[in-house]
């Protein structure tokens, strides 16, 4: 059962946001547990159970492409939590097996999943199966669920000030590569692949879009820059955005969304702010990063750097929070 309702309000083009009141659900249960066991305001709370190497799980032996979908739907309320956040939820199915869902869980994580699968040799999570249903208690209206393979690994924001010189540049090496490789995809349209809002750092918390095309897409970031302008927020000689190419981006590289496998090889997880953007978007996110400040700098400086842009993006921050819905 769901308690709250949905506000609408203006956006720059006259298209209605939505936007969720009280998006907070009376599945008491799975509330305790969640926020219950929550180190902090923006920490996820993870089960230790969920990475156990000596325990049975739901689905073990089990031929996943014969378990129902509602079977699927159950388990991610009652199988060992891997990761438990906001509006989206990954958990343990088998040893081979995870699966993430929620409300933040769009067609468009699958898509760009493949994507890198197709196109790179990126190593990044593999879908096995996935599903959508119709949600009108969603922030996006629906509800997903992907069933991925399962990392064995450390994710690297709770092992990076362990690691020694060499390997904290082994690994920056390697981000940075894959940075290269998916910027070595090149893509025709902005957005999330297979369409959909845009979502991450310079979309605001409510996401933008989608966009129909190039012009629009540009259109909306000069919208934000002047704002910003006008209100002293931006310098007044800073162009206007001009984009002429678009890559394929994570938007959200950082160390809480890499795992480091046993090998020592890097994985890059959490794809669901990715699209087709130009190639100053991920250098942009990554240089505004808060946390890990070393290895921010250590993978941007085996990057090349587009200052213009960069400043363009960080000088529309009042735009993107403040006057988001300006």
């Amino acid at each position: 059962m769901y308690l709250g309702g949905d506000l609408f309000l203006p956006s720059w083009n006259g298209t209605p946001i939505r936007t969720q009141l009280f998006p907070f659900s009376l599945n008491l249960t799975h509330n305790i547990r969640r926020i219950g066991n929550m180190e902090g305001p923006l920490r996820p709370f993870t089960d230790p159970a969920g990475k156990a190497s000596d325990r049975a799980f739901p689905l073990d032996d089990k031929d996943i492409d014969c378990v129902s979908d509602e079977s699927l739907v159950d388990l991610l309320k009652s199988a060992p939590i891997l990761h438990d956040l906001g509006q989206t939820t990954v958990v343990r199915l088998s040893k081979d097996l995870v699966l993430k869902g929620g409300g933040d869980v769009l067609p468009c994580e699958v898509k760009v999943l493949q994507l890198v699968a197709s196109k790179s040799n990126i190593r990044a999570p593999r879908v096995h199966r996935s599903l959508h249903f119709m949600d009108d208690t969603k922030y996006f209206g629906t509800m997903g669920y992907i069933v991925m393979y399962y990392i064995d690994g450390e994710p690297l924001d709770g092992c990076w000030r362990d690691l020694g010189d060499e390997q904290k540049i082994d690994v920056a090496r390697q981000t940075a590569q894959m940075i290269i490789e998916m910027q070595s995809i090149k893509l025709l349209e902005p957005g999330p692949i297979g369409g959909g809002p845009c979502r991450g750092r310079f979309f605001t918390h409510y996401s933008a879009g989608p966009f129909e095309d190039v012009a629009e897409f540009e259109g909306w970031f000069n919208h934000k820059l002047d704002i910003c302008k006008t209100y002293k927020h931006a310098s007044s000689d800073l162009p206007p955005f001009k984009f002429t190419e678009f890559v394929l981006t994570h938007q959200d590289i950082s160390p809480r969304n890499l795992i480091l496998d046993r090998n020592g090889l890097v994985w890059l997880v959490d794809w669901a702010d990715a699209g087709s953007y130009p190639p100053p978007f991920e250098m942009a996110a990554l240089c505004s990063q808060s946390q890990f400040i070393d290895f921010n700098d250590m993978v941007l400086s085996l990057l090349p750097r587009y200052p213009l842009e960069e400043q363009q993006l960080h000088s529309i921050g009042y735009a993107l929070s403040t006057a988001a819905l300006a």
